[in-house]
């Protein structure tokens, strides 16, 4: 589905970035990807890391010029990289807002930024970025990221206005509660994670959290040309939960 096809995921060490990476290289995809973390384990063949800072636009312009340089294009972006902080409007601090801001907002625009005229003189491109239903509806005590997912819906909607017709699509993939290290943190609060998780899993018409495996297929069929028609729109992948 991507055969030869250059790929750039922002955040790909683990969680939903890490899933799309390892889905895009069963693809044929050519992917690079890093974080401040490293992996865990060895990413497959095929994949290239080095470190990324998305706070830090030289880091995020050193990936994307690696991917063009080495192989004379991008053909997909996939910006992934995010937090999420516990607190409300109250109880935020100046200092949640500028790190929000910096990873959730400020790397997708620097990003998407860099990589569109990179896209243009090859005649095109595709841009997923990873949003959430929490940019749709707002959980509790999540003020500030419940914000940032909006924003990048809606900068979504307008990159794929702005640039259509230079053959560059962009849409945004909306997960609802996944099985990752950031959901387990948040369930485990209470003290009572097994409580918390069984709530969680009665709360979904499908009957179950999801995998991230549910999103990278998501972001993959988004990136391949089987979606050649679909552009400025949100892909909801919450097994139901917002409904």
């Amino acid at each position: 589905m991507l055969t030869h096809k250059i790929a750039v995921v922002t955040g790909g060490s683990r969680g939903l970035g890490r899933a799309t990476v390892e889905r895009f290289a069963q693809e044929g995809a050519i992917v690079l990807t890093g974080s401040t973390r490293e992996p865990d384990t060895p990413l497959p063949a095929g994949v290239h890391w080095q470190h990324l800072d998305v706070q830090d636009s030289a880091s995020i312009d050193a990936l994307i010029n690696k991917a063009h340089k080495d192989h004379g294009r991008v053909d997909i972006l996939v910006n992934n990289a995010g937090i999420e902080i516990e607190e409300t409007v109250e109880t935020s601090t100046d200092d949640d807002w500028r790190r929000m801001a910096d990873i959730n907002m400020k790397a997708v625009f620097l990003a998407t930024r860099t990589v569109v005229p990179l896209m243009r003189e090859n005649g095109g491109g595709v841009i997923v970025n990873v949003g959430s239903i929490s940019g749709f509806v707002s959980d509790p005590n999540l003020a500030l990221y419940n914000a940032s997912k909006a924003w990048v819906i809606s900068l979504t909607r307008s990159t794929a206005v702005d640039h259509g017709l230079d053959g560059i699509r962009c849409n945004a993939v909306c997960p609802g509660w996944i099985m990752t290290d950031m959901l387990m943190q948040t369930l485990g609060q209470g003290g009572d994670t097994d409580a918390a998780i069984a709530d969680a899993v009665a709360k979904h018409p499908i009957g179950r959290i999801g995998d991230p495996i549910d999103i990278a297929n998501a972001v993959l069929w988004l990136a391949s040309d089987q979606s050649s028609f679909v552009s400025g729109t949100t892909l909801t992948v919450d097994g139901g939960l917002r409904a």
